[in-house]
């Protein structure tokens, strides 16, 4: 039974569009999206290897393949940045580039490079929806919450998908909230100590475009936790004292 998928709602200042590489030796699954930020902001990567940060206007998120390790992840994250640099008339130093999958595979950034076009092209269309690159054919849920009164008009925005044997989950985080690396960085770490996140990737990008103050990290934090609950994550198990 093929999946639907709802439109969902992104924060202030996001746009995102997904297609197919061919990475994953497959013409049917949607592997690999882009979200653009209209300005500046803050994106925070939190897998099993640890944290990366890193301010910039683009995501790529490939979904299937994990780059190699050592230096030819590196390589081949600075060759597919350099292109879509080209592609977006933006510095590669402003795009972040995360693959989530299986290891082990072969890698071939030619493929993510020749979807740059269709994906540029297809940002705000919502013709390809980002819930479907994230889909492991597992339940994949999509869910908008409003932050506290103390950050007025900022919104949470989240995509969380399955794992499958070879690969973590994924959840995707937007937030037009304004708020740095290391107040993503801690608010993170206090919901996903409150809330059951074991086997997931976390990407969290924030870029600031609801004009409000800066948000804090307790603020942050709990509408994280929200908004995980609406995805259906569940609380973490305490131990018996």
């Amino acid at each position: 039974m093929s999946q639907v998928y709802d439109s969902l709602s992104v924060p202030q200042g996001f746009q995102a569009a997904g297609t197919y590489s061919g990475l994953c030796s497959s013409r049917v699954k949607l592997d690999v999206a882009m979200i653009v930020s209209r300005r500046d902001c803050s994106i925070v990567t939190a897998t099993s290897q640890g944290l990366m940060t890193q301010e910039g206007k683009v995501l790529l998120l490939h979904n299937g393949t994990a780059l190699p390790d050592g230096p030819r992840g590196h390589e081949i994250s600075q060759e597919v940045c350099q292109a879509a640099g080209k592609c977006m008339d933006e510095a590669p130093e402003d795009i972040a580039l995360v693959a989530s999958g299986a290891k082990g595979q072969y890698f071939r950034p030619s493929l993510l490079i020749h979807s740059l076009k269709t994906l540029t092209a297809g940002l705000g269309n919502d013709s390809q929806p980002l819930e479907a690159v994230l889909d492991n054919s597992g339940d994949v849920t999509a869910y908008q919450v409003a932050l506290s009164s103390g950050t007025p008009g900022c919104s949470l925005s989240g995509i969380a998908a399955d794992g499958t044997a070879d690969s973590d989950g994924l959840c995707v985080i937007m937030t037009d909230a304004q708020a740095g690396s290391a107040v993503i960085e801690g608010a993170l770490a206090q919901a996903k100590a409150a809330i059951d996140t074991e086997n997931f990737t976390f990407i969290v990008m924030a870029n600031g475009m609801a004009g409000s103050g800066p948000c804090s990290q307790e603020d942050l934090a709990a509408g994280m936790e929200d908004l995980l609950k609406k995805l259906g994550f569940q609380n973490s198990l305490k131990a018996c004292s």
